[in-house]
């Protein structure tokens, strides 16, 4: 079990009272990957939430890097609605430590206290929401390359 003081820093759980982080520190643990190292894999069951306390992973399929992400974020998301294969691998880029919160732990924890469930959907929401205009933004500048591109060559 972490201390939850090493949790307490990470943004999805900062709004959480001392008593629901402890909770939270006991239902996951805390697992270390060197460099390269694989963490999830594409089409494994995706069963836990991960929080990145350091480090960085690369978020891929095969050679194919889509996001790269550090501490204070996370991976894995989608297993808090159900247990489903993963949609890409994640892997370590260096010495990393995240927090592993298993599905059937944090469903246990949001019985126990829907308020944990409100202070994590929140913050999940939002950085999902931040993941999604950056990726609009993105294929905006794709589309209007496209349409440059396309103009160029008449």
């Amino acid at each position: 079990m972490p201390a939850p003081t090493l949790l307490e820093r990470h943004p999805l759980l900062a709004n959480l009272s001392p008593e629901q982080l402890e909770r939270v520190a006991i239902a996951g643990d805390v697992e270390s990957y060197n460099a390269n190292e694989p963490i999830v894999v594409e089409g494994s069951l995706g069963d836990a939430l991960f929080l990145l306390l350091s480090g960085q992973v690369a978020v891929h399929r095969g050679a194919q890097t889509f996001a790269t992400l550090g501490a204070g974020e996370f991976f894995g998301e989608m297993s808090l609605v159900e247990p489903a294969p993963r949609s890409a691998s994640v892997t370590s880029m260096q010495a990393t430590f995240v927090f592993r919160l298993p599905h059937d732990a944090l469903r246990t924890l949001i019985a126990e206290d829907s308020s944990v469930a409100s202070v994590l959907l929140v913050q999940i929401v939002r950085t999902l929401s931040d993941r999604l205009r950056r990726a609009n933004q993105m294929l905006s500048s794709v589309d209007m390359l496209a349409d440059w591109l396309a103009g160029s060559m008449v």
